[in-house]
C-alpha cells in the first residue's frame, strides 16, 4: 500500500460501516445530532476525491474494493434515514392519537 493514502482499505471500510456510530430514537428526535450524525457517515464520501487521486484506477480490484466501501457507506446510511423516518412517523402518530396539537422536534 502507498504511505499517500489518506486511510488503508480496511480503515476506510470500518469508516463506511461505522460501527462506532450509533443510531437511537434519542439521535432521530434530536436534529442536531442527526445531522452531526450524517456528516460523519458521509466522510466517505467527501475523502472520495482525495482516495481516488492516490487509488490506482487501472488496477479494477482496487476500483472494486473502493465501490465495495462506498456501497456499504450508502447501505448505512440508506437505513438510518429510514429507521430515524419510522421513529418519526411513530412519534407523531403517538401525538396524534393523545390529541396533543404541539409537536416539535429538538432543535438547536
Amino acid at each position: 500500500m502507498s504511505q499517500n493514502r489518506p486511510e488503508t482499505t480496511n480503515e476506510l471500510a470500518e469508516q463506511a460501516r461505522a460501527s462506532n456510530v450509533e443510531m437511537s430514537e434519542r439521535v432521530c428526535l434530536d436534529m442536531s445530532h442527526f445531522k452531526s450524525v450524517l456528516r460523519h457517515l458521509r466522510k466517505v464520501d467527501d475523502n472520495i476525491i482525495l482516495r481516488m487521486n492516490t487509488t490506482n484506477t487501472a488496477a479494477a480490484g482496487e476500483c472494486q474494493i473502493m465501490f465495495g466501501v462506498l456501497q456499504t457507506a450508502y447501505a448505512r446510511r440508506d437505513h438510518d434515514i429510514e429507521y430515524c423516518l419510522r421513529v418519526l412517523d411513530r412519534k407523531i402518530d403517538e401525538r396524534r392519537a393523545e390529541n396533543t396539537p404541539s409537536f416539535s422536534l429538538q432543535t438547536q
